[in-house]
């Protein structure tokens, strides 16, 4: 992996008014956070933050292979990102929930990403599995297609052993920020299991629209 580059902080950035129309689904009342610009399509090679989100992605398909490892690094770095970001009175008042993967537990395809950064973030965080998914349904980080609320909200499913001793806040963990609608859905199931809780979104990358007029030259 190569060193940092500019598509990448150390620190939090919030999503503001500048990069909600990115996001469809976000409104102002939503509060969202990212390390890096990730740009879909762009390939492994085009900046930091492509590198660490094609890392995380690695299907576990390819466990045991040379690929793995690699996979395994991102794990680490992200959870240690995430955890530098927590204040230190937050860790006993914070549950951490990773998104739900788009394969279910019982799929071979079946991927914990997330459920690993939270693990690795260490400080004994309060990390629940809260959500998962009871209908497959297509990962959406390369696609400008606008996901079906309703229809994502009907493939999810509520891990009922895990919603008691609720936290004043929660932090949805995931991998690359889209239209928004998983996070939108996510949090309004929350909302309904732990009315008053509030919800944060941390995300390893946001996925930026590139400005069709960049590369022109207006001389």
């Amino acid at each position: 992996m190569t060193t940092s580059d500019a598509s990448w902080s150390a620190r939090l950035r919030m999503v503001g008014d500048l990069e909600r129309p990115d996001h469809f689904y976000l409104d102002d009342t939503d509060r969202c956070a990212y390390f890096g610009d990730y740009t879909a399509r762009a390939g492994f090679a085009h900046s930091y933050t492509n590198q660490i989100i094609s890392n995380l992605k690695k299907s576990p398909l390819v466990r045991h292979t040379a690929q793995w490892p690699h996979k395994e690094k991102a794990i680490v770095t992200i959870g240690a990102a995430v955890a530098n970001n927590v204040a230190t009175n937050g860790w006993q008042n914070t549950a951490f929930v990773p998104m739900p993967s788009s394969k279910r537990p019982d799929s071979p395809e079946y991927d914990d990403r997330m459920v690993q950064v939270a693990r690795a973030m260490g400080h004994n965080a309060d990390v629940r599995e809260l959500l998962y998914t009871a209908v497959e349904r297509n990962a959406m980080h390369t696609s400008a297609e606008r996901r079906d609320p309703d229809a994502l909200r009907a493939s999810l499913a509520v891990n009922h052993q895990l919603t008691g001793n609720p936290r004043p806040h929660v932090v949805l963990l995931d991998d690359v920020l889209t239209t928004g609608c998983s996070f939108k859905v996510c949090k309004e199931m929350i909302a309904e299991i732990w009315p008053g809780t509030q919800v944060t979104g941390v995300f390893v990358a946001r996925r930026v629209i590139p400005n069709p007029f960049a590369a022109l030259d207006l001389d």
